[in-house]
C-alpha cells in the first residue's frame, strides 16, 4: 500500500512523499537503489504537482514497477516531490538495463530529461531514513485519506462534529495513565473498548473539532505522544458527516 504525506527538507521548503508501506524485499540481493530525478511540468508551492501530471507519474511508477520486477527483480519504495522535481526509487536485485526502461517510459509520457542513477545500499537506509513514514506522518497521510472520503460526500470539513479517536494499551494500568493525562472539559474518554491484540486496553477518546487537516492535526498529535510514549498505538479517528449525527 503506497501513501502520501507533506513534510519539509533542510532547506525548509516542501516535501510530498508517497512511501510503498509494503516495501519488503524477498532477496537480500535486493541492494541496488534506482533513481530518477524529472523536472515537474506544473508544480505547485507545497512541493507537489497538479493533479493531472500527478496522474501521469502515477502511470509510469506503475508500469515501471511491473517492467522492472520482471527484469531486474525490483521494488518501488517510493517517490519524492521537491523543488520542482519528481524523485522515483526502486530497489534492485541488479541495475543492468534499468536505465533504458525509465528513459524510454519517461520519453513516451513527454518527458525528455531525466536524470538516472543507481546506488548500492545494502540495508534499504533510504527507505527507511528518507521515504518511510514516522508514525506522524503516517497518521497525517491516513488523516488524509479520510478526510478525502468526508469531502467527497459533501461534507463542510470546517464544521465542528464529534469524532471518536481510538487508542489501546499493553497495560491496563497504562491505559489509566493516558486517560488521566488527556482528561479535560469538553472530552468523553471510555475505557472498555474490544482488545486488539497485543493491546487488549482500549481507550476511546471524543472531542468536538472540525475535520480539516490542521484541526485534526492539533488533536492526533498529543493523542500519538500519549500512546508512543506508553508503548501503545492509535487506531486513528472516525466521524460522521457534518449534521448528521444522530
Amino acid at each position: 500500500m503506497n501513501v502520501t504525506y507533506t513534510t519539509k527538507n533542510e532547506e525548509n521548503t516542501p516535501v510530498t512523499i508517497e512511501a510503498n508501506l509494503d516495501f519488503e524485499p524477498q532477496s537480500d540481493d535486493t541492494v541496488w537503489m534506482l533513481w530518477c530525478f524529472v523536472p515537474l511540468k506544473t508544480p505547485d508551492a507545497e512541493g507537489g504537482c497538479g493533479e493531472a501530471e500527478r496522474a501521469v507519474l502515477d502511470t509510469i511508477r506503475e508500469t515501471l514497477g511491473e517492467r522492472l520486477e520482471l527484469r531486474n527483480g525490483a521494488l518501488y519504495a517510493g517517490m519524492r516531490l521537491q523543488e520542482g522535481w519528481a524523485e522515483l526509487y526502486f530497489y534492485a536485485a541488479w541495475s543492468k538495463g534499468a536505465e533504458q526502461q525509465f528513459r524510454d517510459l519517461f520519453k513516451q509520457h513527454g518527458y525528455g530529461q531525466i536524470e538516472y542513477g543507481a546506488t548500492r545500499d545494502t540495508h534499504h537506509a533510504f527507505y527507511h531514513d528518507t521515504l518511510a513514514p514516522d508514525p506522524f506522518e503516517l497518521q497525517q497521510a491516513k488523516s488524509a485519506e479520510i478526510i478525502a472520503e468526508l469531502a467527497a460526500a459533501g461534507d463542510d470539513l470546517n464544521v465542528a462534529r464529534p469524532v471518536e479517536h481510538y487508542l489501546f494499551f499493553q497495560t491496563h494500568s497504562a491505559m489509566q495513565r493516558a486517560a488521566a493525562a488527556l482528561a479535560e472539559e469538553g472530552v468523553r474518554i471510555e475505557t472498555d473498548l474490544e482488545e486488539e491484540g497485543h493491546y487488549p486496553y482500549g481507550m476511546l477518546y471524543e472531542r468536538t473539532h472540525a475535520c480539516t487537516p490542521e484541526a485534526l492535526e492539533e488533536v492526533t498529535l498529543p493523542l500519538l505522544e500519549t500512546v508512543l510514549e506508553a508503548h501503545g498505538i492509535y487506531l486513528g479517528w472516525s466521524t460522521s458527516l457534518a449534521g448528521s449525527e444522530g
